[in-house]
């Protein structure tokens, strides 16, 4: 995991000071909201848990600040369902929502026409899991259904790729997929647990609207 942690800061510190030589613009202070879902939340269990496809609800509020040319910094407070969910032979389905608020800090790196731009977002998030919500578990469905959360604080890496549409008086819309891969662990991890990993991974797909207030 430190190798993880090691290469995204060194990728991240890099691209902050590669943008650094890109041209000064006039600041553009965004604020809005942004509505999805998860596709496949689920948790990479090892030794590993069979899981079903599952789509939950992601949202919240977005800012953004740019003052370079092709680069600025975007912020994001999120409610966000993650967890897993198996099925049994006979057909019984087991769930485990997770409830998150999640912080993502990213670089926003983007190019493209001025009314329609292509946008690349990376960087960390932090989360905490404010609930969480099970179903009975079925018989023979294994430790993980009946243990209980272990660890609600979460972090991570989230990038992802869209596109922004501009207007001149209704503000911008993006479209967005990005790919959440979690550091930390839901249950504990040494070597005395039932499991060596119990990470967070989701795929989200998202519109967001966003309006400048600094026009």
């Amino acid at each position: 995991m430190r190798k993880y942690i090691l290469s995204f800061i060194l990728l991240f510190t890099s691209t902050l000071a590669f943008c650094q030589h890109y041209t000064m613009i006039k600041p553009e202070l965004y604020i809005g909201t942004n509505q999805g879902v998860n596709l496949w939340p689920n948790i990479s269990f090892v030794p590993s848990v069979e899981q079903n496809f599952d789509v939950r609800y992601k949202g919240g509020f977005t800012i953004r600040y740019i003052n370079l040319k092709y680069f600025g910094l975007q912020a994001e407070l999120n409610y966000s369902q993650q967890g897993w969910s198996e099925t049994s032979e006979n057909g019984e389905i087991y769930s485990h929502r997770f409830d998150y608020l999640e912080l993502p800090v990213l670089a926003h790196i983007y190019f493209g026409k001025k009314s329609t731009k292509f946008f690349i977002n990376l960087g960390p998030e932090i989360r905490y899991m404010v609930s969480d919500v099970a179903t009975a578990p079925f018989a023979g469905g294994g430790i993980q259904q009946t243990k209980e959360i272990e660890n609600r604080f979460d972090y991570g890496i989230t990038g992802g790729l869209g596109v922004e549409f501009r207007t001149k008086k209704a503000g911008a819309f993006q479209l967005e997929a990005r790919y959440h891969f979690g550091l930390g662990n839901v249950f504990n991890a040494s070597k005395k647990d039932d499991f060596d990993k119990s990470n967070n991974q989701v795929i989200s797909v998202g519109i967001v609207y966003l309006f400048n207030v600094l026009k």
